[in-house]
């Protein structure tokens, strides 16, 4: 890391984080605290001072398995940065994160938003909801959506996290097991299609801005390449693929502290 990227870490409220269960099965989620929660205390090495909720499943997922893909995101000044490595819980929730890829990415397709309220921006769990298929209040959530994140794992096991952005309804649900969402053109990297080329397991994560309540995928994922599209579903406008998510297991968070964030600009194409 380099002493802009740690700066840049160290001044953040927010992380994407992804990780594997043994059983293969992958997730998304996040973890909020003030700008310092987040402490780089060497090239390769930094702690995340914030824990997740008693039910995510990210924490038997790191117990069991140590890589942990990471995205820093700042929605006010659409940055973000992605970090890939091997963590580790230490005594009180804290996270201690090993670097092995550190890049950053392009402001495409982020909401512009902004952190509202005087904390505490720690997330704290008031209830939790498990299921097998999307309620139809949790696929209304997702029509609106303009952000989401994913996370996916390459053929050796690693883990990443990522961005995907687009206006209201750029997801579409085929069912209440089943969504679709375009691809953008981006930074040509293709870290998380290639990911799912060779493992389509991939974990979902939706979040309600408004109130910090999280919704969690974790299931498989399938690129649809060519124009011809499945179900008569069309390519969206700039997108150059679509990707069909198919949902084994959904996690509801409710949140019990007052962590917001507010749009405060347009959709960065």
């Amino acid at each position: 890391m380099s002493r802009g990227a740690s700066a840049f870490l160290q001044s953040q409220t927010i992380v994407i984080v992804s990780a594997v269960r043994e059983d293969g099965q992958v997730w998304c989620s996040y973890l909020t605290g003030e700008p310092g929660f987040i402490k780089v205390t060497s090239e390769t090495e930094l702690r995340i001072a914030s824990s997740f909720p008693r039910s995510d499943p990210v924490i038997w997922s790191l117990q069991s398995n140590p890589a942990i893909g990471l995205l820093f995101i700042d929605f006010n000044r659409r940055i973000r940065l992605r970090i890939n490595g091997r963590a580790s819980i230490q005594h009180g929730g804290e996270l201690l994160v090993h670097t092995e890829q550190v890049y950053g990415n392009c402001p495409k397709y982020i909401q512009k938003r902004s952190l509202q309220g005087a904390g505490p921006f720690h997330r704290s769990e008031k209830h939790a909801y498990r299921s097998s298929k999307l309620s139809p209040q949790q696929q209304e959530w997702i029509r609106q959506a303009d952000t989401f994140f994913i996370g996916s794992r390459d053929r050796e096991g690693n883990m990443d996290a990522s961005h995907r952005g687009g206006p209201s309804g750029f997801v579409q649900i085929t069912d209440s097991s089943t969504l679709r969402f375009p691809d953008y053109f981006g930074n040509s990297m293709f870290n998380t299609l290639g990911n799912i080329h060779v493992n389509p397991n991939t974990g979902l994560l939706f979040m309600d801005f408004a109130a910090g309540h999280s919704l969690q995928l974790s299931g498989q994922s399938y690129i649809t390449w060519n124009e011809e599209q499945e179900d008569g579903v069309s390519l969206s406008q700039g997108a150059e693929r679509t990707v069909r998510f198919e949902i084994d297991k959904v996690m509801y968070i409710e949140n019990d502290t007052p962590i917001s964030w507010v749009k405060s600009g347009d959709l960065d194409k």
